[in-house]
């Protein structure tokens, strides 16, 4: 079919997908007084803008006529209206639909042209005075930024969805940077694959074995690995994956590739037990340097006299009125006398009780205990349990925007005699590694969790090798408790731990049950279901807030039952549109005051971490910020920019569940989840809850779970290099 070209003024957004721009508009045109659907890759367009738009003419079989674009530019909106809209459709901060009015009222057609050439005459406009000026003249410079860099990605076959994450990332010097380095897309962009940067390289004359392209190849994927969990990549498959990535069968060529990288130490090359591992610097540096400072901690001891240590536990169970089992006690000594201990566990052994005591006994010896967490609602949970405060470990490190890194570290450790961190199982490498070289070399650590729980989502397995390097610590809390018993949560969490299935019990109106189990076999059935449940069923029965105390998970974000879509069912179900409430649309996305929301990467300029879940407190649209508050009770401002790491979060992954424990947890797992479909995911899911669990989709799902045990196996050595650090130390 023959290319058109059409120029279309954009009235609404119908659909877009952040991650790969993909879109649906409607707008007006000329002949058409119907208007058009207009389908494509589109990205930071807005509804009044004029685009000009080359594609061609295609028939739906369920939508209709549509007109699929290959390409298109944007044009300054050309009527009253347009502009308008345009203005007041979130384009700049500080103009939103209110300011957006009164600029076309004072300026007319000639509104852009005084925003862009003459913007101190918008003073005389009413409402806009010196502050709202300068605001409105930084978000117009960086939208023509942001607009230059998505019509450069455009003529590079880049999905301009990108363009406002490129050019936050790498500022004003977005496209000189790309043209000078195309690869720096690969491994400075989430999302941006070694594939895509690769296409705008050939344009600028870099193919084939050229040394910049296999160079950047292998970077890109070492970098990748650490996604995958890995320290480093053994050079065998290395060579493998950069020969399928870049197309060409040539070792050698691979191989002077990483010679060259190991010479200028973008590189580190390991050579173990005649293997050649090769990783990132920081990556090396955070195994090798975790390894050394923790096997010096396990070489000294605490000197506490025998009758102060027994001072001090016997204190710790006379103010909580407590009598512990061996097991813990055995814990509390240990803590004291050692200088690192390790504390495991599953659900309803103790490890509450145990906390307890143990931060009474360190306190009663007059040591300064701090206490940390992975995320803001574990630091809390631990907070309550201990009396005490705790912090995430990020704001315990106090991390630096300006530094780019911890505060806290060797010359200026954290202030304390011990340190206690719950939560183990979800700290990665580089985050232990922080932890302990943070820490006086006169302090004590005490690291509590469960190592049966999902990994990490960065790198290495920290938990699992210090249990199994047999040179640590360990206390395992084997003891279920008698009430702990008498809960089907904790019982199903053992159960399927074991590798058996859980008791799945319908809610039936007469057996007494923490744990349910609802029939879903079909996706219709299960998202009405779930509607019912959080929204009727659970609060009639136990009182529970469908927003604040329910919380919705499932094992993947795509499909009809993933987080997304999960999240569009909810939002309407539990916190639909209302004239009373403000809203803010980003995308295809619609944000509303009273909304429950989660970051999904670190912000370090908002002190806001990756799985920290808030509520929308207020909307501002003029000035386009949105107040969410975050436990216990931190309110942070979100501009625009910031909401491309923000989603709902009514529902959320598994993974972004860890360390967190809910009034009523719904755990979604349906044969649609095969993929994900692991025990340690389940069993993940299943201690999430606090009172109440709901296990909603086919008993066929679970028992797949129950019955894969397999785990996806990590290149880290950490345990080997402990074992040979300490066994290194003690001969000396």
């Amino acid at each position: 079919m023959e290319s058109e070209c059409i120029t279309v003024v954009l009235e609404r957004i119908t659909f877009a997908n952040p991650q790969n721009g993909y879109s649906v508009l409607r707008a007006s045109c000329r002949g058409h007084p119907n208007g058009v659907v207009v389908v494509g890759v589109f990205a930071n367009v807005h509804p009044g803008e004029e685009l000009r738009i080359y594609g061609t003419w295609t028939c739906h079989p369920q939508f209709g006529v549509q007109f699929h674009a290959f390409r298109y530019s944007v044009l300054k909106p050309a009527t009253l209206r347009g502009i308008e809209k345009y203005l007041g459709s979130g384009l700049i901060k500080g103009i939103g639909p209110v300011t957006a009015k009164r600029l076309v009222a004072a300026f007319g057609a000639d509104t852009l042209d005084v925003i862009e050439k003459d913007s101190d005459r918008l003073k005389t406009c009413p409402g806009i005075g010196q502050g709202r000026l300068e605001m409105i003249k930084a978000g117009w410079a960086q939208q023509k930024a942001v607009q230059d860099v998505m019509i450069f990605l455009q003529g590079h076959g880049i999905s301009p969805a990108y363009a406002v994450r490129i050019f936050k990332s790498l500022g004003d010097n977005a496209t000189r940077l790309v043209a000078e380095d195309p690869y720096i897309l690969a491994y400075e962009i989430n999302g941006i694959g070694f594939k895509t940067a690769d296409k705008i390289a050939a344009e600028f004359g870099i193919t084939g074995t050229d040394p910049r392209r296999v160079k950047a190849g292998l970077m890109f994927l070492l970098s990748s690995a650490l996604n995958e969990g890995h320290l480093f990549l053994p050079q065998e498959e290395l060579t493998a994956k950069a020969k399928e990535i870049m197309q060409f069968d040539d070792a050698e060529t691979v191989g002077k590739a990483i010679d060259a990288l190991i010479t200028d130490e973008r590189m580190i090359l390991r050579v173990w037990e005649g293997r050649r591992l090769l990783y990132l610097p920081r990556s090396f540096n955070e195994e090798q340097g975790a390894a050394n400072r923790l096997a010096e901690f396990l070489q000294k001891k605490a000197a506490v006299p025998r009758d102060r240590l027994l001072t001090a536990i016997n204190s710790a169970m006379a103010d909580g009125q407590i009598s512990l089992t061996e097991q813990q006690s055995l814990a509390i000594e240990l803590s004291l006398k050692e200088r690192f201990l390790l504390i495991t566990g599953g659900p309803g052994t103790g490890k509450t009780t145990t906390l307890k005591a143990l931060v009474d006994a360190h306190v009663a010896l007059g040591r300064h205990v701090a206490l940390a967490s992975p995320t803001g609602r574990a630091a809390k949970r631990l907070s309550e349990v201990t009396g005490r405060e705790a912090r995430t470990i990020h704001r315990l490190l106090e991390f630096s925007p300006a530094e780019k890194g911890f505060r806290h570290k060797p010359g200026n450790p954290v202030p304390c005699d011990t340190l206690v961190v719950d939560e183990g199982s979800m700290i990665d490498m580089g985050l232990f590694h922080s932890l302990i070289r943070a820490l006086p070399s006169s302090a004590s650590f005490v690291l509590v969790g469960d190592p049966d729980q999902l990994p990490s989502v960065g790198p290495g397995l920290v938990l699992q090798h210090l249990i199994a390097s047999g040179v640590v610590p360990v206390v395992r809390l084997e003891t279920i408790f008698r009430q702990a018993e008498a809960s089907a949560i904790i019982t199903n969490a053992h159960r399927i731990n074991r590798g058996e299935m859980p008791f799945l019990q319908p809610p039936d109106g007469k057996t007494k049950t923490d744990c349910y189990f609802l029939d879903a076999p079909e996706p219709e059935k299960a998202l009405s279901l779930l509607k019912n449940v959080v929204s009727v069923s659970l609060p009639r029965k136990f009182g529970y807030d469908p927003i604040a105390d329910i919380q919705v998970l499932t094992p993947m974000n795509k499909g009809s039952l993933g987080a997304s879509n999960l999240n569009d069912v909810l939002q309407e179900t539990l916190n639909p549109p209302s004239p009373e409430k403000a809203e803010f649309k980003h995308m295809h996305r619609v944000f509303r005051v009273g909304d429950k929301v989660i970051q999904l990467r670190n912000n370090y300029d908002l002190d806001v971490f990756n799985g920290d879940i808030g509520l929308i407190r207020a909307i501002e649209p003029e000035d386009q910020e949105i107040v969410i508050e975050f436990p216990p009770g931190d309110r942070k401002v979100y501009q625009p920019t910031d909401l491309l790491d923000l989603a709902l979060a009514y529902a959320i992954t598994l993974h972004k569940s860890q360390g967190s424990e809910y009034p009523a947890a719904i755990v979604v797992l349906t044969t649609q989840h095969y993929v994900m479909l692991q025990r340690n995911l389940l069993y993940t899911g299943v201690t999430r809850a606090r009172k109440t669990m709901v296990i909603l989709g086919t008993r066929k799902a679970v028992a797949i779970a129950v019955k894969n045990a397999r785990t996806r196996q990590r290149n880290t050595i950490f345990r080997y290099l402990l074992e040979e650090k300490v066994r290194a130390l003690s001969a000396e």
